[in-house]
C-alpha cells in the first residue's frame, strides 16, 4: 500500500507550515505550496495527489479556481477548502470544509475520511 499523497496551498506560511507538519506527522507524504502558481507547478510535475487541502482566499488566484485547474490534471484527487472568510457557496460541491481556526484533531478527522476510500480501493487493487 503506498502512502497517500497530500498537496497542502496556503499563503500564510504559519498554517501552511501547522498543516503540512501535522499531516506529516500523520504518515502521509505531503508537498507544500506557498501560492497557486507553486501549487499548479507541482501538480504538473507530481504524480496525482490523493488530496488537495487548499485555503479558499489567496492572491493570484482563488482556492476554489485553483482546485478546479488541479482536478483537470488529476480528476480523483480528493480536495479540503479552508477559511475563516467565505460563504458556502464559495466551495466546489465535491470538496470538504474547514473552518479556520480548527482543532488539529479536526483536520485528520476530515482528512482520514476523504481518504479512507481512496486506500480501499488502492488496497483492492493491489
Amino acid at each position: 500500500m503506498s502512502t497517500p499523497k497530500i498537496l497542502v496551498v496556503d499563503d500564510e506560511p504559519a498554517v501552511l507550515g501547522l498543516v503540512s507538519k501535522a499531516l506529516a506527522s500523520r504518515g502521509y507524504e505531503v508537498h507544500a505550496a506557498s501560492g497557486p502558481t507553486q501549487a499548479l507547478e507541482i501538480a504538473r510535475n507530481a504524480p496525482c495527489f490523493d488530496l488537495v487541502v487548499s485555503d479558499v482566499i489567496m492572491p493570484e488566484m482563488c482556492g476554489p479556481e485553483l482546485v478546479r485547474r488541479i482536478a483537470q490534471i488529476c480528476p480523483t484527487t480528493a480536495i479540503v477548502m479552508m477559511s475563516a472568510y467565505v460563504a458556502a457557496e464559495a466551495i466546489p460541491k465535491r470538496a470538504a470544509f474547514i473552518s479556520k481556526p480548527f482543532l488539529v484533531t479536526d483536520l485528520y478527522s476530515v482528512v482520514a475520511s476523504l481518504l479512507a476510500p481512496s486506500v480501499n480501493e488502492r488496497e483492492q487493487a493491489s
